[in-house]
C-alpha cells in the first residue's frame, strides 16, 4: 500500500504512524485487545512487514508515546513523507482503530481531527473519507 522509501525512512515512517494509531486507540486512557490487534494488522499490510515486526514497533512506540514523542512530531514526520493517497489511507486506518469497538469516542475524534489537520487533509478530502469510513466500518 506505501510506497517504500529507504529503510532509515521507512523504520522511522511506521514508528510514527503506530505512534500515531496509538494515541487514537489511548484516547480514553485504556489501549483494548483488539485494538492493539487492528493496529497490528494496519501496519503489517500497510507497510508489508511481518507480525513480529509489528509487534516490536507496537511496544516501541507505546512506550515512547509515554515517554517523549507527542502528536504533532509524529504527524508532521508522517505528513512530510506519505503522499495524499497514503494520508487518506492512513486515514481511513485510523478511523478502522477508533471503530474497533463500534463506538467513536469523543476523545478519538478530537485526536482524529488533530492528525487530519496535521496531515493538511482538506474539507473536500474529510468529506470523502468519512464516506469511505461509513461504507467500510458502520
Amino acid at each position: 500500500m506505501f510506497n517504500k522509501q529507504n529503510k532509515k525512512d521507512e523504520k522511522k515512517l511506521i514508528f510514527n504512524t503506530t505512534s500515531l494509531l496509538l494515541k487514537v486507540a489511548s484516547a480514553d486512557q485504556i489501549i483494548k485487545k483488539e485494538e492493539l490487534d487492528i493496529i497490528k494488522e494496519i501496519i503489517s499490510e500497510f507497510f508489508s512487514i511481518t507480525a513480529t515486526e509489528a509487534d516490536s514497533t507496537i511496544s516501541e512506540a507505546i512506550k515512547m508515546n509515554k515517554e517523549s514523542i507527542d502528536l504533532f512530531e509524529a504527524g508532521s514526520y508522517v505528513n512530510d513523507i506519505l503522499s495524499l493517497q497514503d494520508k487518506i489511507d492512513f486515514i481511513l486506518c485510523i478511523y478502522e482503530v477508533a471503530y474497533v469497538d463500534n463506538n467513536l469516542d469523543f476523545l478519538e475524534r478530537h485526536i482524529i481531527n488533530q492528525i487530519i489537520n496535521i496531515l493538511n487533509i482538506n474539507k473536500e478530502q474529510i468529506k470523502i473519507i468519512q464516506k469511505d469510513v461509513q461504507k467500510k466500518l458502520l
